[in-house]
């Protein structure tokens, strides 16, 4: 009986330890498994410095910035700012010797960098702000030279002008003609800006101001053949400045208006002084103003209104600034 015992005794030690060294060699097996796991990802291959971790990757990036020639302060604001995906993509290839100053700026965009450098180099008496600010309007190519054509024509806030042009044989639809109360020759306008349009004029005309839609929507065909008469009459720059090519033109939106008359005499007037004060509350903005044409890309008209909704225009108007500018500055 002692034996049995003595044997069932010696059995159950044994079990334990099997049992002990099994645990033990599946948990140094489980630790080898994470180690190698550790040394495989490079995301997990970090060092620490002033308490930030940093990877690997980010030194070799900062070591290739260095090497570029930039100083220490610059490489920390650039890996402060900038992705190191985007580091990779648009910085390693040369030295931005500006690139700071362009980071300051709210409306910076890491991809358009060397257009700022090369921007800046030809109009270093700009502002910051007025040098990212223009290349994203694309000041930095010629007019007409690469086009976008916009998808959004629908859009009260559609932007045509001479980098963004409308599709090929684009016709306007939900238009309404404009009695000749409100028009010379029946002149149509889109549904949207139909309503503001008359009750602007009407309220004009309650102030002893008299106002008259002289053009208003136009087709691809009409504005091809404005545009060929004035290069014949005026000569191309006279016509590159003052008339749109098809395609380009805001009256072929549906969405503008020229009022009154189209000389620039207008602006001494009662009622482009009305228009200057009031168009905003009725959703039109003064499209092409003095002092902007190089942003534009047209002559100082001051009898071009461009509808975009009482909110949209009372921003831009009270920013004091073209709409081009705006939606750069308030692009998401």
């Amino acid at each position: 009986m002692r034996l049995r015992r003595r044997h069932l005794k010696d059995n159950v030690k044994v079990f334990i330890k099997r049992t002990v060294i099994f645990i033990i060699s599946a948990f140094m097996l489980w630790c080898a498994i994470i180690c190698i796991k550790d040394i495989n990802n490079p995301e997990n291959d970090k060092d620490t410095s002033g308490g930030k971790e940093i990877n690997k990757e980010e030194y070799v990036y900062k070591e290739e910035l260095l090497d570029l020639g930039y100083d220490v302060k610059d490489v920390e604001l650039i890996s402060t700012k900038i992705s190191n995906v985007d580091v990779k993509k648009y910085l390693l290839t040369e030295k931005y010797k500006d690139i700071s100053m362009f980071i300051s700026s709210p409306y910076y965009k890491v991809e358009n960098t060397m257009r700022y450098q090369k921007y800046y180099d030809k109009h270093s008496d700009y502002t910051t702000d007025n040098v990212v600010i223009y290349v994203e309007i694309g000041l930095d190519n010629e007019f007409y030279a690469d086009p976008v054509e916009i998808a959004n024509y629908n859009d009260v806030d559609a932007l045509v002008n001479k980098y963004h042009k409308l599709p090929s044989k684009y016709e306007a639809d939900d238009l309404v003609t404009l009695s000749k109360k409100y028009s010379s020759r029946g002149h149509k306008i889109k549904k949207i800006a139909s309503e503001p349009l008359m009750k602007m004029i009407d309220a004009a005309r309650e102030d002893g101001i008299n106002l008259l839609v002289i053009s208003g929507y136009r087709t691809e065909s009409t504005q091809s053949g404005l545009y060929n008469n004035s290069v014949k009459k005026n000569g191309v720059e006279h016509a590159l400045l003052y008339s749109a090519k098809p395609g380009y033109s805001e009256h072929q939106l549906g969405l503008a208006v020229d009022l009154n008359e189209t000389e620039e005499r207008f602006d001494q007037t009662k009622e482009y002084k009305w228009l200057k004060t009031n168009s905003y509350k009725y959703g039109f903005i003064e499209r092409y103003p003095k002092g902007k044409e190089f942003i534009t890309g047209y002559g100082y008209e001051p009898w071009h209104y461009r509808y975009l909704g009482v909110d949209l225009a009372t921003k831009v108007f009270t920013e004091n600034v073209t709409y081009e500018e705006y939606l750069v500055k308030h692009s998401k």
